[in-house]
């Protein structure tokens, strides 16, 4: 089974997991050059209010989620940083839904790349979609789901879930930061590929089983 899937992970899935092997080997290096422990000191005389308000503003506006779930790390540690990114992302969810119900043209050009890619589906598969689609940004997801007249238990119900899991690995990496080691470093590697794998197969798998393939998702009527 492991060998069939590998052979359906198209070019740009190998590019893009290429690229995050790159990333790491970049952070690698980077995390070599920089004295991470006055990091984690200075992050201790931080806001804490502050950062909380930081880390669940910022990706409502494109910020890279992934870096502020490392702050929360840093500053919170692994306990209290994933309860306060937990409670993040559900305020994000919520705030995003209401705003793209507030405001439905304006978010309609601001998501319509990932909207084109959608296909025609049920609200629940294609929320599962829409979480699982590789490369789709965090703040492009929460926004095109109410767009689209996904309700929004079935918003939260799965993108809450999904979201908080993704989260994990960069709350706990920036909490080790100031104390990894190489072993620590190779299963934070294999802790991200082996999520990775998981949402891809679990994106083929999905994208199996709906009628409409994403291939033809490229019809801009309205998904309601």
């Amino acid at each position: 089974m492991a060998v069939s899937f590998l052979r359906r992970i198209t070019p740009r899935q190998w590019t893009l997991f290429a690229g995050a092997l790159v990333a790491f080997a970049g952070l690698v290096y980077l995390y070599q050059l920089i004295d991470v422990q006055a990091l984690h000191d200075r992050a201790q005389h931080m806001n804490g209010l502050v950062v909380f308000v930081v880390i669940t503003v910022l990706p409502m506006f494109g910020f890279p989620v992934s870096v502020l779930h490392v702050v929360a790390g840093v500053r919170f540690g692994t306990g209290l940083g994933i309860a306060l990114t937990t409670v993040s992302i559900f305020i994000q969810l919520l705030a995003s839904y209401a705003l793209v119900k507030a405001a439905p043209d304006f978010f309609a050009r601001w998501v319509e790349p990932l909207r084109k890619r959608l296909p025609e589906a049920a609200h629940t598969p294609l929320t599962q979609f829409t979480m699982l689609l590789p490369g789709a940004p965090y703040f492009a997801q929460n926004y095109v789901l109410p767009l689209v007249g996904v309700p929004l238990g079935t918003y939260l119900l799965w993108s809450f879930p999904l979201h908080v899991v993704r989260s994990i690995v960069g709350v706990i990496f920036g909490d080790e930061s100031a104390h990894l080691t190489p072993g620590k470093l190779v299963g934070f590697g294999i802790y991200s590929i082996a999520i990775g794998l998981t949402c891809a197969w679990s994106f083929r798998r999905l994208q199996r089983k709906m009628k409409d393939p994403p291939a033809a998702a490229g019809d801009p009527t309205p998904l309601a």
